[in-house]
């Protein structure tokens, strides 16, 4: 067995905790991300097969039996953290950078209305109340803490574990919310390894094997790449540094809250049809499909994260993992759905494709 140790930094909070709903440091949601990012790393090897990737799942992470009769196997990975300590941020810090949102008009005026940036990445594990956002269930893990993550797996597994926890280090986040940028973190090895992560480049990223055209990737249900298109991998950051994570995270609010209204509604409620804005993510606000109520998910596959320059400060990073949701009809562009939002990413002053 291969051990490694891993020091782990939280950048942003992160809504992590058990099924109390209490926050607190647990080592599943670790596995799980591990588990994300090895499917990732493994899926060119078979081929994009779900069925053969499978197989090398269940057999290196493990399975428990299920009512068809299936036999338990038990997972080749151990992992374990150093603490399992409850979440230190119990009150939300005031200060909440508020931004323009057009499509959130005052009720007297029609204008648009300002909302809170963290707010509007966050909802559900954060709440607006009496004036001000607040913490759902009382706490949650503050940025800047950190904790040791130790791993133990065959040496079979080795460059699909380093391929894993590379791309983890890179685009991983943990926690509720964590599709829009809460809970990022960084590794870093400190026992175990010869060589250190590497550091993200479009070179560094290649190597990891880990990257499909975009057309490619909307022929499967399920993320298994980064995606690429004529310019590149879709992975995208900032060209400017933010000195805290607030203000980065603002920048992701407004870069969300851009490329979504550029794709405008020509309905409301119940709503016949499927609309371009609905395959980026599902349920909208004032905007459900008839066939759907609230009830039909999709995630986001556009995904954020900060990543913490070696000077304290902060870039956001965003990447796509794109796969072909599940829809009630056909008709849906999907390519030239996410074209336009790639589009408009491009064309944002403040952001530049990974190089």
């Amino acid at each position: 067995m291969i051990k490694r140790s891993y020091s782990l930094q939280l950048a942003t909070p992160a809504f992590l905790g058990g099924a109390d709903q209490r926050a607190e440091w647990r080592t599943p949601p670790f596995k799980a991300l591990i588990r994300e990012w090895w499917r990732i790393a493994v899926a060119p090897e078979v081929g994009f097969s779900f069925s053969r990737l499978k197989e090398r799942e269940t057999e290196l992470f493990g399975t428990a039996a299920d009512e068809g009769g299936g036999e338990n196997h038990k997972s080749l990975i151990r992992l374990a953290l150093a603490s399992w300590s409850e979440g230190k941020l119990n009150s939300w810090p005031a200060g909440e950078p508020r931004v323009p949102h057009p499509e959130v008009k005052n009720r007297e005026t029609g204008a648009a209305r300002p909302v809170g940036s963290e707010l509007y990445l966050g909802y559900g594990p954060l709440v607006f109340q009496q004036g001000s956002t607040h913490l759902k269930n009382g706490a949650a893990l503050q940025a800047d803490e950190t904790n040791t993550l130790k791993l133990a797996f065959p040496e079979t597994q080795a460059d699909a574990m380093t391929r894993a926890l590379t791309l983890a280090h890179w685009f991983g986040t943990i926690g509720g919310r964590s599709r829009n940028g809460w809970g990022s973190f960084a590794l870093k090895c400190i026992s175990g390894a010869e060589t250190a992560l590497a550091r993200i480049s479009h070179e560094a990223l290649k190597q990891t094997g880990s990257t499909r055209a975009l057309t490619q990737c909307l022929s499967l249900d399920w993320p298994h790449a980064i995606g690429t298109d004529p310019t590149g991998p879709l992975v995208w950051h900032s060209k400017a540094a933010f000195a805290n994570w607030r203000e980065a995270m603002r920048f992701l609010a407004q870069v969300k809250i851009g490329f979504r209204t550029s794709l405008e509604f020509n309905s409301g409620k119940n709503a016949i049809r499927v609309e371009k804005r609905h395959v980026l993510a599902y349920p909208v606000t004032n905007h459900s499909v008839g066939q759907w109520g609230n009830n039909a998910r999709i995630a986001n596959t556009l995904r954020f994260k900060l990543q913490r320059d070696d000077d304290g400060t902060f870039r956001a990073l965003i990447f796509h993992t794109p796969c072909r949701p599940t829809l009630p009809h056909d008709g849906i562009d999907l390519l030239g759905t996410w074209q336009i939002v790639h589009k408009h990413l491009d064309a944002h002053p403040q952001l530049t494709r990974m190089s």
